[in-house]
């Protein structure tokens, strides 16, 4: 037998084990091997001589014996001879007087310090030489019984000799072992009888699809096995089951497994293991394989029907052009029929696992299957300016947010085009919309120039609030009871500024809204919709023009916000330039923001607004995160338990194939009164303030419509009379666990259709033996009260609003009626439960920690009515509750619905979900098919 060198020091060692002075020790090998000159075991070194002959092994111990007794060098004589065939001489100046004959398993037992061997491993007669090379890869883990064990010597041969992690890899392992470049090689590498063993104890191992797996590896196909694996979740695919193209497919896989034949089951649990195993690759690795399968598909001859697979990029890109199909033609002609086939084919989309690497495709997806809902619905029924600032506020922000993330389409042409059909939708609808809230302007604003004066009224009328009011209308008031922070966002759009509250919980804040109103503030621009005039009469606390210097003193000497400052700390405006510091916010503004600051404080932001002057090529996401500055600002407002005001001077409109007018001073206003272009509107006096302008001249010309501009293009643009221009967002935000007294925490602000598509008609529902709780706060707009403030201080007028041509009443679903609930089932199937004894049971043992049964009764039909999902948002936002609370509420539902553990209710994190399973519900409880009108 050829002896390695890890079988020499293996043996060396064992014989050192009992005897540490050994000096000359030979080993019998048959043949003569690349050996090092020396090696060394337990300290000591041994001189290693090929010796064929006894006389090669005397001249070999007496050149050794005077250095080793001189240096403690030990000798070690590797000869063919048996111990009989050396001489007697030799014999006696050697250990123990023999040749020592290697002997496999004891020198195994001896690298794994174990006493006895298990009696199975005899079946492999090559492992012993095997594991004792293996120690150049180093030394085994000593086995804790004393027993090597079957197991544990295989998972030092595979792991050590092929690169597999355990004894008995499964499929998910031979799979990913196989997608590395070295696995073919490592395992032609062996020798025929332990390459047979190989392959038979890892197909005992792995099953039947483990199995599959090794057949790929046996016809030379190791690294097609995992494609090949993901090409078995379309071949094989449960949706399209017993589809001819797929059958033929399916025997053509098998020249690929050795002429095996690929039964239903295995194939499937080939693919579910294939999709485990890329999830674990790198992404260059998982490429690669990717693109193969599809190759793989292409072979196989069903390339087409690649969107079977939740895994293969052809997959998605099939969905893709599927959903912008079903997104086309639900824009053509809106109804809910076309929409189901469109939330079913995004649904496929969102599935598919590539969407996690791709999540901007993915927030596309989701913000245009919202504006279809949205199409569904009918248009905006505000009848006076307030009503019409309220629905940008609350449904038309959201819009907006997503259309604009639209912009730029997507890599394939045909979404790309879908997308520009639902933005050129959109904004049919809302020009609609916004050629009314012109007029409405228009009208309002004539009616104010008359009335228009000091405003002292610390009351506000209803929700809107005109930007110069804000300082004595909010500001100050909120300053009375808590210091306060007035944050300016220069050219904040309610759409933007959704976006960013969405992230606020997560840094310690939460918005609050006044508790006679149950919907956040809105603010009104003053016009035209320019940081001239707009920010200048926010700042100033009345309608002016003017810049930063005029802001300052205007706003530090404002006496309402000085009736509640100290007067050695008054109030402090910052502007842009102030802010900073060496990159860093200012030590100056961290001050101002301390505890021991001003009662007021000011920021002007300008991210946004500088943001519209800049190139229209990239794609903005706006989070708190990229705001430089603003989470420093934050953090020290929040440690002062500073109350903070989020608003802006004026809105703005983004870049959207816009054609250029002639003849404006700005973006989308200019001077006179000579509205000649369809998108263009006349306005004087009143709110109207038009800086540098002859005396007496106070009109303008402001653009309502969205496709047009004045100015050179840009990314955005703002000062016309547009909704998205005039609304200001005025958003309230408290430090986590602080309360002011008149104002709440705010509900979720997302309106119906952000969250859940609308339901088809139903049959009139059955009265139900105990409604839902009632609703706390309103999801829709307050209704002015009988004595509202309008922005002029004078008495609101409705104005008719012509409403543009919709889909038929049939196909729509109004946004501000309730959410149609199914036909009921014969027995209300909540109140069977909560009358059931295991019920009764199951609230003894939650005791204190159990929610009302009017609660239980309204989160248990608010998710039956929706197949038993929802959002977390959409689910707090039916419960009336904020987010947070609602976190506390799931917890003590769960400890008082899920008897035994069983997952009736539950949570899932990653997707932001709650499920109800109402089968096992039924089950666990007891409840009958008949108390569920037979439904499961």
């Amino acid at each position: 037998m050829s002896l390695s060198t890890a079988q020499i020091t293996a043996q060396l060692d064992r014989l050192l084990a009992s005897d540490a002075r050994a000096t000359a020790v030979a080993i019998r090998a048959a043949t003569r091997q690349p050996w090092p000159e020396t090696v060394s075991q337990r300290g000591r070194t041994f001189a290693l001589r090929w010796c064929e002959s006894s006389l090669a092994m005397r001249e070999a111990l007496c050149s050794t014996e005077e250095d080793a007794a001189s240096t403690g060098l030990g000798l070690l004589l590797l000869t063919p001879l048996r111990t009989h065939e050396v001489a007697e001489d030799i014999a006696a100046r050697l250990f123990r007087g023999q040749v020592f004959q290697p002997e496999g398993w004891d020198m195994v037992r001896q690298l794994f310090q174990a006493g006895d061997t298990d009696a199975r491993l005899g079946r492999y007669p090559w492992m012993p030489q095997w594991l004792i090379d293996g120690t150049a890869q180093g030394p085994y883990p000593a086995v804790t019984s004393g027993f090597l064990d079957l197991d544990t010597a295989w998972r030092e041969v595979l792991r050590r000799f092929l690169g597999l992690p355990s004894a008995r890899p499964d499929t998910v392992s031979l799979l990913q072992w196989s997608a590395q470049p070295r696995a073919e090689v490592s395992l032609n590498l062996l020798p025929a009888a332990p390459r047979r063993d190989v392959l038979q104890w890892l197909a005992d191992a792995a099953g039947s699809a483990g199995a599959l797996v090794l057949a790929c590896v046996e016809g030379g196909r190791t690294a097609d096995a995992l494609p090949l694996g993901l090409a078995c979740g379309v071949v094989f695919a449960a949706q399209d089951e017993g589809l001819t193209a797929l059958g033929a497919a399916a025997i053509r896989l098998e020249r690929y497994v050795e002429g095996r034949t690929v039964a239903r089951a295995e194939g499937r649990a080939w693919a579910h293991a294939a999709e485990q195993a890329l999830a674990g690759l790198g992404p260059e690795l998982s490429r690669a394989l990717l693109e193969r399968a599809d190759a793989l598909l292409v072979e196989l001859q069903i390339g087409e029907h690649a969107h079977l697979s939740d895994a293969l990029p052809q997959g998605l890109a099939q969905r893709m052009r599927r959903y912008a199909a079903n997104l086309s033609d639900h824009v053509q002609a809106p109804d809910t029929t076309r929409l189901a086939d469109v939330e079913r084919q995004a649904d496929e989309v969102l599935r598919h696992r590539l969407g996690a690497t791709q999540p901007q495709r993915m927030d596309r997806v989701e913000m245009s299957r919202r504006i279809a809902r949205w199409l569904c619905s009918p248009a905006p029924d505000a009848v006076t300016l307030p009503d019409a600032v309220a629905w940008q506020a609350d449904d038309g922000a959201f819009l907006d947010w997503a259309r604009f993330r639209l912009l730029g389409g997507d890599d394939l042409p045909e979404l790309s085009r879908a997308y520009a059909a639902v933005r050129d939708a959109v904004i049919v609808r809302r020009d609609a919309f916004a050629r009314t809230f012109a007029q409405h302007l228009v009208e309002w604003n004539a009616r104010g120039s008359h009335t228009h004066g000091p405003h002292t009224s610390g009351a506000l009328g209803g929700r809107t609030v005109p930007v110069e009011r804000v300082l004595e209308q909010v500001l100050a008031p909120l300053a009375a009871a808590q210091p306060v922070l007035l944050l300016v966002m220069d050219g904040l759009s309610t759409s933007i500024c959704r976006e960013l509250l969405a992230q606020v919980a997560r840094l310690g804040w939460t918005e609050v809204v006044r508790t006679d109103l149950g919907r956040a503030l809105v603010g009104v621009a003053a016009l035209p919709t320019i940081t001239e005039v707009s920010r200048a009469s926010l700042l100033c606390g009345r309608l002016t023009t003017g810049a930063s210097g005029q802001e300052k003193s205007a706003f530090v000497s404002h006496q309402a916000l000085l009736a509640h400052s100290k007067p050695e700390a008054p109030p402090r405006l910052f502007h842009k330039g102030d802010l900073a510091e060496e990159t860093n916010l200012s030590l100056t503004v961290r001050a101002a923001l301390a505890a021991t600051g001003p009662r007021v404080v000011g920021v002007v932001y300008n991210a946004v607004d500088d943001h519209l002057s800049g190139p229209d090529q990239l794609h903005q996401r706006w989070s708190l995160d990229d705001l430089r500055l603003l989470l420093p600002l934050l953090h020290e407002a929040r440690e002062a338990r500073r109350v903070i005001v989020v608003t802006a001077d004026h809105g703005h409109l983004l870049e959207d194939a816009t054609r250029a007018l002639t003849g404006g001073k700005s973006d989308r206003w200019r001077p006179g009164l000579d509205a000649r272009a369809p998108d263009e509107v006349a306005l004087s006096g009143g709110r109207v303030v038009v800086p540098d302008a002859p005396t007496g001249a106070v009109g303008m010309v402001g653009l309502w419509g969205e496709r047009t501009r004045y100015a050179g293009r840009k990314n955005g643009y703002h000062g016309g009379v547009s909704p998205q221009e005039v609304t200001v967002p005025l958003n309230v935000l408290v430090p986590h666990g602080l309360s002011l007294p008149g104002w709440q925490t705010a509900s979720p602000a997302q309106p119906d259709w952000w969250e859940l598509p609308p339901l088809p008609a139903a049959a009139p529902a059955s009265p139900v033996p105990e409604a839902p709780a009632p609703r706390t706060a309103s999801r829709r707009a307050v209704a002015p009260q009988k004595d509202q403030i309008d922005l002029f201080g004078a008495a609101s007028v409705a104005l008719p609003i012509p409403t543009p041509v919709l889909a038929p009443a049939s196909a729509q679903r109004s946004t501000s009626a309730p959410v149609p609930r199914p036909a009921a089932a014969p027995e209300d199937w909540i109140g069977t439960l909560l009358r059931s004894p295991i019920y009764a049971s199951q609230r003894q043992l939650a005791a204190r920690v159990a929610p009302p049964d009017e609660q239980v009764r309204q989160l248990l039909g608010a998710l039956d009515e929706r197949g038993g999902k929802l959002s977390r948002t959409a689910l707090a936002q039916r419960m009336a509750l904020t987010e947070m609370r609602l976190t506390g509420l799931l917890s003590a539902m769960r400890r008082l619905l899920n008897v035994d553990q069983a997952a009736i209710l539950g949570v899932d994190e990653t997707a932001g979900t709650v499920v109800l399973n109402r089968v096992l519900l039924v089950q666990q409880f007891q409840i009958g098919a008949k108390a569920t009108g037979g439904r499961p």
